[in-house]
């Protein structure tokens, strides 16, 4: 079946069960004042009741998984990898991610500090999550040598798309892209 996920019995029953009771709904009577049901009917009907709404429980586990990621990303780009990154980072993130590390680490620099953020409303379908976060990065890059502060902390924050993939039970940032927009920050959360 590999990535196949089974339909709970119960909800396929009910899913023809509603579309069988729909289209006997239009059949017999006054032909002129009974409604008809259009296979297209049936169809969404059924499509709408094997919909599946995310758990709290599961859109917090985004956040924190979104949240618990950046101190890792910094100790990757500091130069001390906690592990492997493919146990925190899916997609676009993985693959950046050695390009990132590179950069930094010929320039010797370390980050410092932490930043605020500020997710909005979590959009989970299947296995991928998304969201937008308001991301006030105070973290500065630092010379490891001098402590001269090489990259300053940003003055506003700024909108960011965020996508995770949940593999192996475990929800991994996939990709983060920050914005031309600014935003305002309305819940405060450091990373």
């Amino acid at each position: 079946m590999g990535g196949m996920h089974r339909r709970p019995r119960t909800l396929l029953g009910l899913a023809l069960g509603l579309a069988v009771a729909l289209a006997v709904a239009g059949c017999g009577g006054d032909e002129e004042a009974a409604p008809s049901t259009s296979p297209t009917t049936a169809t969404a009907t059924a499509t709408a009741v094997e919909a599946v709404i995310p758990s709290e429980d599961e859109k917090a586990a985004v956040l924190k998984a979104y949240a618990d990621h950046w101190p890792v990303f910094d100790a990757f780009l500091s130069g001390r990898p906690p592990g492997d990154p493919a146990d925190y980072f899916a997609g676009a993130r993985l693959a950046d991610l050695p390009r990132s590390v590179t950069d930094f680490a010929q320039k010797g620099l370390e980050i410092q500090g932490q930043a605020t953020l500020d997710p909005g409303p979590v959009t989970i379908t299947g296995n991928k999550a998304s969201f937008t976060d308001c991301h006030l990065d105070s973290t500065t890059a630092v010379a490891k040598a001098t402590g001269e502060v090489v990259i300053q902390p940003a003055t506003a924050p700024q909108e960011v798309e965020v996508e995770l993939l949940k593999s192996g039970g475990v929800w991994k940032v996939s990709s983060v892209v920050y914005g031309d927009q600014s935003c305002v920050q309305v819940r405060v959360r450091p990373r």
